[in-house]
């Protein structure tokens, strides 16, 4: 593994996603971003290869879901863990989830103790 271990992260809105990336920079990683779904599959189609990806699930057009099931068609970026977070709690989403392998799910306003746990975990790094 890198040095410093990289993230995709994959968020619509653009505070959290600028607020996340900062603060992961600042904990030791290299951040990289797309502002949807789309966006995001076509950098790792690109060549692309994080360590994980931190996805949202509620976004236009192709959210979450269809960005895990559309990675997992996908041999060559299926093994990329994932962990998502969303803003709605929703006990079918986080069933759905389980069901698509996403490593983990939180709640926004993400806790990042809980964020930076999940990411360790998902990547296989040691705490």
């Amino acid at each position: 593994m890198r040095d410093r271990p990289q993230l995709l992260v994959v968020d619509d809105d653009i505070a959290i996603r600028d607020v996340v990336s900062i603060a992961l920079e600042g904990e030791g990683f290299r951040v990289v971003t797309a502002d949807d779904g789309r966006s995001g599959l076509r950098l790792l189609a690109r060549g692309l290869r994080p360590d994980c990806i931190l996805l949202d699930l509620r976004m236009p057009e192709v959210d979450g879901f269809e960005f895990r099931r559309s990675q997992l068609a996908h041999a060559e970026i299926a093994g990329i863990p994932v962990v998502a977070f969303t803003g709605a709690a929703d006990p079918d989403a986080a069933a759905q989830a389980r069901r698509l392998g996403i490593r983990g799910l939180l709640q926004k306003p993400v806790d990042l103790g809980a964020l930076l746990y999940a990411l360790v975990d998902a990547i296989g790094l040691k705490a």
